[in-house]
């Protein structure tokens, strides 16, 4: 009798600590839940089909199916993925593997595409990303503007409110010949150019650079190991070519930057544009572009991308997502 009355006594102590255990693994999984995602049709979440709504956890894969799905962190980030998108959601960052979406980022949240990060500039930001063909990622500015980094953490684009670009990172990665287009002016005892396309600020180091201040040219070069000595710089290129693309017509941008404007004498020619359209053909995504910087061709698009639906916060899409 005794030997039974100790069995079920073990028994009973192994039955309670599996159901601790259960215990402790549901406060767990509660505790990694990060959002909700919500649909008007189905989705799978990890590999398995949802319909309706479900919690979302850190590391969740989200797979749309025909509709577009609305998500909504516990951080307060919002955003949106289109129909056929594939995107992992991270309580920090979302990574768009394919299709598109639309995000309203905060601080210290990203949208990862490709190689490429994009970030908000402002707290009002909205970004609208795509992903296309495999490698080519669209980036639109819907509001605010956006901060576009290459894998390194070097900035590749800084673009404005209703502003698009086209991005397509080279195969030769950060050794990739640096190619830009814009004003070159004086600062801080430095030469630095402002690219037309991505507006970002090279410094440039080379001979001859002084006889073209003030002046908008197309220069190719490498990009140096070496830290920038202009703030505003995002790395130092040392110049191989350039060519004058404009006289002048820098006066405002350099004005805006505290950058000396003064043109110098002498012209390197007017091959400017031929040389930017060989850039172009070599980047590989079209006649339009004018800039690869740190490994990452850029060309300005045309019409933007369309909205993916409507982000909560004008209706009463939030309160539904937050019950």
């Amino acid at each position: 009798m005794s030997i039974r009355r100790n069995t079920l006594q073990t028994a009973g102590k192994a039955a309670l600590i599996l159901l601790a255990i259960g215990a402790l693994s549901g406060l767990s999984a509660a505790g990694s839940a990060i959002g909700m995602v919500m649909t008007n049709g189905n989705f799978q979440i990890d590999h398995s089909r949802v319909w309706g709504n479900t919690t979302l956890f850190d590391g969740s894969l989200i797979e749309t199916a025909g509709a577009s799905s609305q998500i909504q962190l516990n951080n307060g980030i919002q955003m949106r993925l289109g129909a056929g998108t594939r995107a992992t959601i991270f309580q920090s960052r979302v990574v768009l593997e394919e299709g598109q979406s639309e995000m309203a980022p905060s601080a210290g949240f990203a949208m990862e595409a490709r190689s490429l990060r994009i970030t908000g500039l402002s707290a009002d930001a909205m970004a609208r990303v795509k992903v296309d063909n495999g490698r080519r990622v669209l980036v639109a500015a819907v509001r605010g503007a956006l901060k576009v980094t290459n894998s390194a953490g070097l900035m590749v684009a800084r673009i404005e409110r209703g502003d698009a670009l086209n991005f397509e990172p080279q195969t030769a990665g950060a050794t990739a010949a640096t190619h830009a287009s814009g004003c070159l002016l004086e600062k801080s005892g430095q030469f630095i150019l402002v690219d037309r396309t991505t507006n970002v600020v090279l410094e440039l180091q080379g001979t001859d650079l002084g006889k073209q201040t003030g002046n908008r040219v197309e220069v190719t070069g490498r990009a140096e190991a070496v830290a920038p000595k202009v703030t505003d710089a995002s790395q130092v290129i040392a110049v191989m070519d350039m060519k004058l693309v404009a006289k002048g017509g820098c006066t405002a941008i350099a004005k805006k930057l505290g950058a000396a404007a003064a043109a110098g004498a002498g012209a390197a020619g007017a091959a400017g544009a031929a040389g930017a359209a060989g850039a172009a053909t070599a980047a590989g995504i079209g006649a339009g572009t004018v800039a690869v910087i740190g490994g990452v061709a850029a060309a300005a698009t045309i019409g933007g991308l369309a909205a993916v639906g409507d982000l909560p916060g004008q209706s009463d899409a939030q309160a539904s997502t937050s019950r």
